[in-house]
């Protein structure tokens, strides 16, 4: 037993000896001049390693490999494709009889990836992509004509990792097509026990920085890799992000959360059971990219709340102040992301991204708030492409009525242009124009229709450039803050001097329609052909309003058709059937009523003036004989006129 014990010891001493052996006779150098030959001769570019080269037989063979990079492809600026600090990998010697390949952890330290798109649209990496690709495709052939010869079918081995590791990588991504400048830095990734087919822990931290946004990324998930390493997943992905910039006023935080699914050969990411939290914004649904030279985005998204109002409150550019730059957030690795100049605001909004992305998507939304309005179960289906967003369809509830629109935005041009078309149906006019405008002096069944363009997209731009028509119709309603009909009983009796009557406790106008069709443009709002029936006035109207300052100017010419008393109960009918000019002044939210009495009182004296002569006339037939009375009073009326009566 001795003997035996004796001769396992002198067996794994001699393994060991050999082992020292072997590592103090390998030629590193050598090694390395090995890799750098292999990695031109199959590749054409240069490997350089700086660093030292060191190996590990026993249990498991293993190397590392430090300073180390592989220089950029003839055709690019001098410089490195990839450069790492420290490359560090081990493979177990037992499983490798077992036909199975078990990898330890590997170990990526300080790397550093330097991606470039030149100006033909031509990338530093194409070239191992193409080799790639080459290397696919000959091992299938091959084993397709082993098994003809041998008559023996080839098991591949099983592939195993103890886990991936990357330490404070890099990545840039220089675009020089575009002039745009995208990098990652301080990048740590670990990958948990990973074997193609299983599902595995992932976690990945890091810094993003991009012209205009700066932002902290932390995620986790569960991370699965296709046996024909074409597609990948990550379920249960948390995504959380922090970021700042130019084109991010503030501190913004995201979170995201759900599935992700990724085939490499259709460069298509889908996401499912998402759940998006930024701000104000919370929705959930689905979401889909396809990365190509102009990238593909498709959703069908869902939110209980979209509060326009408040996004845009949250996304105004307000400069950042001194705390808001101290407490910056940190990242789960100790990053301390950059703070980037504070959002500027422009005249015009940037919606560049239009012109380089394609959108097919639905949104809908059981409650939006824009502007003050609410609305109810919106459905928009939305496409962008070369340029121009299309709002296909617009459909939602809106004051107890309903609204259907679509338009489309074109920011191929500067100003962008836009064109809308809407129809509002059986709105609460009242309700609808104090959430809009704070205006609360038309009542009724409203509906409307309108077609505009117009150019750019501030307050102001579109104010001034929004042109096309509109018709309106309202059904039983009222005009608040006016009764025309009181409005003209006391006009008529400061006309007669007769004492005023006392004022209406409710300033309301009834009628059973209101119609008018409105031309828009050069910033004014016009109608010649405003229409209000009632059962005792009619009103044809004219006039405009101003957009810009938002004046009134509108004439209405009143008739009375019913029967109109006045304070002692006597009907008014010196004045029926006479349009009698109610003007309108002011503004939206104080609109001024007035009847002219100039007119009014014109009116009465010449109802008084031919009354008289009447009678005059009727006199004189009754003392001087019909014939001549019909002389006298063919001259009488311009005798009255004479005297002014």
């Amino acid at each position: 037993m001795k003997k035996l014990l004796y001769g396992i010891g002198a067996l794994v001493l001699l393994i060991v000896l050999a082992l020292v052996i072997l590592t103090q006779v390998v030629d590193t150098d050598r090694v390395k001049r090995v890799l750098i030959e292999q990695t031109r001769e199959k590749t054409g570019r240069t490997l350089v390693i700086n660093g030292d080269l060191s190996w590990r037989f026993f249990p498991s063979i293993g190397f590392t490999v430090n300073d180390a990079a592989l220089l950029n492809p003839a055709g690019f600026a001098k410089g490195n494709t990839l450069s790492v600090g420290e490359i560090s990998l081990d493979v177990a010697l037992k499983p490798l009889f077992d036909n199975r390949l078990e990898i330890g952890e590997a170990v990526l330290g300080n790397a550093r990836l330097h991606l470039i798109t030149r100006a033909d649209g031509m990338t530093n990496i194409d070239d191992l992509r193409a080799l790639s690709a080459e290397s696919a495709a000959e091992p299938a052939s091959t084993a397709a004509s082993e098994p003809a010869e041998t008559g023996e079918a080839t098991v591949p081995p099983s592939i195993s990792l103890a886990g991936v590791r990357v330490v404070d990588a890099e990545v840039v991504m220089q675009n020089d097509a575009s002039g745009k400048l995208t990098r990652l830095n301080r990048v740590n990734f670990t990958l948990d026990n990973f074997a193609p087919g299983q599902t595995v822990p992932l976690s990945l931290s890091g810094n993003l920085f991009t012209d205009d946004i700066q932002a902290n990324i932390n995620a986790t998930g569960q991370f699965w890799l296709a046996p024909t390493l074409d597609s990948l997943r990550v379920n249960e992905l948390e995504l959380t992000t922090g970021a700042t910039g130019r084109a991010i006023p503030g501190n913004k935080q995201l979170k995201l959360q759900g599935d992700l699914a990724y085939d490499l050969n259709e460069k298509l990411a889908e996401f499912s059971n998402m759940t998006l939290d930024l701000g104000a914004l919370d929705v959930t649904g689905e979401l889909s990219v396809r990365h190509l030279a102009v990238p593909e985005l498709t959703f069908n998204l869902h939110t209980q709340l979209l509060d326009i109002d408040a996004l845009q409150a949250d996304w105004q550019a307000t400069p950042a102040s001194a705390d808001q730059q101290e407490d910056q957030p940190v990242a789960e690795n100790g990053a301390v992301p950059a703070t980037l100049s504070a959002a500027v605001p422009s005249a015009e909004p940037d919606v560049s991204l239009l012109q380089n992305i394609k959108v097919d998507g639905q949104l809908v939304a059981d409650k939006v708030l824009a502007s003050g309005i609410e609305m109810e179960q919106l459905e928009i289906h939305i496409r962008v492409d070369q340029g121009k967003l299309l709002l296909d369809s617009v459909q939602a509830q809106l004051y107890e009525g309903t609204i259907d629109a679509k338009g489309q935005l074109d920011v191929t041009r500067q100003p962008a242009r836009f064109q809308v078309q809407k129809q509002l149906t059986g709105v609460n006019a009242r309700e609808l124009l104090k959430a809009a405008a704070d205006i609360d002096y038309l009542e009724g069944r409203a509906d409307l229709v309108f077609d505009l363009t117009g150019a750019g997209l501030t307050a102001d731009a579109i104010k001034q450039s929004v042109k096309g028509t509109a018709g309106l119709r309202v059904a039983d309603g009222a005009l608040h803050g006016v009764n025309i009909a009181a409005l003209i009983r006391r006009a008529h009796a400061k006309v007669k001097g007769l004492p005023l009557p006392a004022e209406d406790a409710v300033e309301k106008t009834d009628f059973s329609a209101l119609t008018a069709d409105f031309a828009i443009a050069k910033g004014k709002v016009s109608t010649d052909n405003l229409h209000m029936a009632s059962p005792l006035l009619r009103i044809d109207g004219e006039g405009e309003t101003n957009l810009l300052d938002e004046s009134l100017d509108v004439l209405l010419n009143t008739a009375i058709v019913g029967s109109l008393k006045g304070q002692d109960g006597e009907e008014l009918s010196e004045l029926k059937n006479i349009l009698l000019p109610v003007r309108i002044a002011g503004t939206y939210q104080e609109p001024r009523y007035s009847l002219d009495l100039q007119q009014v009182f014109d009116l009465y004296l010449r109802d008084k003036a031919e009354k008289e002569a009447e009678r005059v006339k009727r006199k004189l037939n009754e003392k001087l004989g019909e014939q001549l009375g019909d002389k006298l009073g063919d001259k009488l009326p311009g005798l009255l006129d004479r005297l002014g009566l």
